[in-house]
């Protein structure tokens, strides 16, 4: 989980500096709030301890600015698009320590750091709460899941149907040298998709690139959803068939969106599958199985010298001695810009708003909807080809390659690229080779 911190409402979230030694009555104390001449009582200190001097708070706020920063990317829904995100090995406890050395002569402490929770939160956690057995308990906790467990239960007694759980992991961030400098430096982006096989005993599928090879949005998952087909599958003979269940969250830039839909037509009309289906799980609330893999990621990355992607590789291989996670090292070549825009998009068909997509090998010219994961809703279905008149639809036309989405490796940001060549001198000559075939922004 990542630090935040949204700066609309940076006065907030500074308040956490403000419990101050309250019995204290020296003067370096007292000279924090401008009143060095003036001794005072400790009960009339704790009640003005909030009262920072604007020098010093305006101090604080540059300390929490020094920072490097990443921008939202997995709550635009919401609409959150002022909140960023500090490096995931940050905490007010570490800051606090690192704003202390830099400012010995004031004598600050972090107060208790408060979570926002959402009204469907407090609502399972009052159910929770009033459950008097384990069981009502399990029976709560298992209702958003219900469906994602009968059918990982399909599929274990199904050798033609598979399910598959997708999900990105938080970002890892190389070198992670352990010095203080290096939280004021800006790091290389590690990104890893997990594609998680239900009901199998095979292990999931790590997805591993870096920020010099690709970013991390629709054409990157749907790269990396091709690679794993094309190398976990064949194409189906005649009259045979073979089902695929993707279950993902809501990140319209990754996954809800028609990239991955025309992917899923795609793999349709080239017969891996005879058909596919998409459901998502509810915003804000999708604990999906990859986050039980990534727990045991951070586990291991916490004890562990990355000083590059290389590492991460390694680390992510012995990360667990049964059934070690399968590592791709995705290359610039295995990304490919693949289609958006081949199905035609039908009038009032918003693809953000659905729970359940579907695309068959027996009408590959429509696609199937529901606003809900429940079995009883009946299919909407929506045109996605053109029409002919007096003649069937015909089915989506796919070529049969797609060029590079990166002919060439994406050049790393001037100040990042800076700020690594300045950790060189802590790293050992392999990961110093390998910083420097960095590209940099001109």
């Amino acid at each position: 989980m990542t630090a935040s911190v949204r700066f609309g409402t940076i006065g907030a979230y500074m308040n956490h500096v403000t419990a101050i030694a309250a019995t204290s009555k020296s003067v370096a104390t007292l000279s924090l709030y401008g009143s060095a001449q003036t001794r005072r009582s400790a009960e009339s200190i704790r009640k003005w301890s909030h009262s920072i001097h604007p020098a010093v708070r305006e101090g604080i706020r540059e300390h929490i600015l020094s920072f490097p920063r990443q921008p939202n990317h997995y709550s635009r829904m919401k609409g959150y698009v002022e909140r960023e995100y500090l490096s995931p090995d940050l905490n007010l406890l570490r800051m606090f320590h690192l704003y202390k050395e830099n400012n010995p002569q004031q004598n600050l402490s972090f107060g208790q750091p408060r979570s926002d929770t959402c009204a469907k939160c407090d609502a399972l956690f009052s159910k929770l709460v009033a459950a008097t057995t384990d069981g009502e308990r399990l029976k709560i906790a298992a209702e958003t899941y219900t469906q994602l467990q009968a059918d990982t239960e399909w599929a274990k007694a199904n050798d033609d149907c598979h399910v598959i759980c997708i999900d990105m992991q938080g970002v890892v961030f190389t070198p992670n040298l352990t010095h203080s400098n290096v939280y004021y430096q800006r790091q290389l982006a590690n990104y890893n998709l997990c594609i998680q096989e239900m009901g199998t005993e095979d292990p999931p599928t790590m997805c591993l690139w870096h920020e010099g090879i690709a970013h991390r949005g629709s054409i990157e998952v749907a790269s990396c959803l091709l690679k794993w087909a094309e190398t976990s599958f064949a194409p189906l003979v005649q009259a045979k068939e073979r089902k695929l269940v993707i279950y993902s969250d809501r990140c319209c830039g990754q996954n809800n969106n028609w990239r991955v839909l025309n992917l899923m037509a795609l793999l349709v009309s080239r017969g891996y599958f005879s058909q596919i289906e998409q459901k998502f799980m509810v915003s804000g609330h999708s604990f999906l199985p990859c986050d039980r893999s990534f727990a045991t990621l951070d586990k291991r990355r916490k004890v562990s010298t990355l000083h590059t992607p290389s590492d991460v590789a390694e680390m992510i291989r012995g990360a667990r001695q049964q059934h070690p996670f399968k590592v791709i090292e995705m290359k610039c070549a295995d990304f490919r810009q693949l289609p958006d825009a081949t199905l035609k998009r039908p009038p009032g068909f918003l693809i953000t708003s659905m729970m359940w997509l579907k695309v068959t090998a027996a009408d590959p010219w429509c696609v199937h909807t529901k606003g809900s994961h429940s079995h009883y809703e009946g299919w909407k279905t929506w045109l996605i080809t053109k029409q002919r008149k007096n003649q069937p639809p015909p089915a989506p036309l796919f070529s049969t390659t797609y060029a590079r989405a990166y002919e060439d490796p994406l050049p790393v940001k001037k100040e990042k690229h800076r700020d690594l060549m300045k950790m060189l001198a802590y790293m050992p000559a392999e990961a110093q080779a390998f910083y420097g075939t960095l590209e940099c922004e001109e």
